[in-house]
């Protein structure tokens, strides 16, 4: 109990002594148009940001391996970013880590104009950037059905979910790797469901919040507010279905309210309420880029998950806070 009393007190001083100095400026982006993504959104139009002494500015980087050039480069600090960009990079030795994940399995639907992956073969699927959230996605579900990608199935890069949709839609891809609440898109231009990667039970760092430990080290009170932010976004989002759905409108540009709801639907019994990345997902991400880079199979998945800040958060009742009985978790 004297451990709880102290943790939490720790942070209403940090938070504290943050106000009285005036809000500290972070810069921070999001590398997808998807769902999940909300979580970022919701803490800046919520004002959760300002709330914790933040004067966060977001932006959108286009694919995860983009955001992690951008953030290597210390253009942004607090990256919400998938893990297969943030390892490849810190496979490659860039100091990177995640802070906090908020969704540890994979939302990834294969879609388009075929009935199953075996008839794939001799065709493409299309994928935001190769080493990302959407490409080893795909290309577990190619080799669950027994195809080699790029051998038997073509794997073609279209930056972001928009893309993917016009290139199924042009016939130049037979497939997308898709995300909700462009899947119920999908779904209704008549495209076919033919592998949802969550149901064959893959264990998948999706979404999550990256920085550089260098910049940690120097800036733990940031990290620490911006995480705190971060952590009741999720709860906002799982606990406020008409906010998670108007900000998931206003970031895709998708105004159909039954779209909308099935995407919020489908995200928020999946979010992580205790937003801890796990060693599992880390390890599935690092054993995919090992067929790339041998470096990753050296790896500790461990040397890039700093937990500190969501396990302050948690041992000082600041999460269970934010579920009043009754409302989800």
């Amino acid at each position: 109990m004297i451990r709880l009393i102290i943790a939490a007190l720790t942070i209403v001083l940090l938070t504290h002594n943050s106000f009285a100095q005036g809000p500290t400026r972070v810069m921070s982006g999001y590398a997808a148009i998807s769902g999940p993504h909300a979580v970022l959104w919701v803490a800046r139009d919520a004002g959760l940001f300002e709330k914790n002494g933040l004067r966060a500015e977001v932006a959108y980087i286009r694919s995860g391996s983009t955001m992690a050039q951008t953030l290597v480069a210390g253009e942004i600090q607090m990256a919400q970013m998938g893990g297969p960009a943030m390892l490849a990079a810190g496979v490659a030795g860039m100091d990177v880590t995640f802070v906090a994940v908020a969704l540890n399995t994979t939302p990834i639907v294969i879609m388009g104009t075929v009935s199953k992956m075996e008839e794939l073969k001799g065709k493409a699927i299309g994928v935001t950037r190769y080493g990302s959230n959407t490409d080893i996605s795909a290309r577990f579900a190619i080799r669950k059905a027994g195809l080699q990608p790029e051998k038997d199935v073509a794997l073609v890069q279209l930056e972001d979910y928009p893309g993917i949709m016009g290139g199924i839609a042009s016939g130049r891809i037979a497939a997308g790797a898709l995300a909700d609440p462009f899947t119920e898109h999908a779904k209704k231009l008549g495209y076919k469901e033919i592998a949802d990667i969550a149901a064959l039970g893959l264990e998948f760092p999706f979404v999550g919040i990256a920085a550089k430990k260098s910049f940690i080290k120097e800036n733990a009170d940031t990290a620490q507010r911006f995480v705190r932010a971060y952590t009741e976004a999720i709860a906002l989002y799982k606990n406020n279905r008409d906010l998670a759905m108007k900000v998931t409108s206003k970031y895709t540009g998708i105004k159909d309210p039954a779209i909308l709801g099935s995407t919020v639907d489908f995200y928020a019994p999946k979010l992580a309420s205790v937003p801890y990345p796990t060693v599992g997902g880390m390890r599935f991400v690092l054993e995919q880029i090992a067929t790339r880079d041998p470096r990753a199979k050296n790896v500790n998945a461990e040397s890039f998950m700093d937990v500190r800040f969501v396990k302050q958060l948690e041992e000082s009742g600041f999460i269970k806070g934010l579920y009043p009985k009754g409302e989800k978790r």
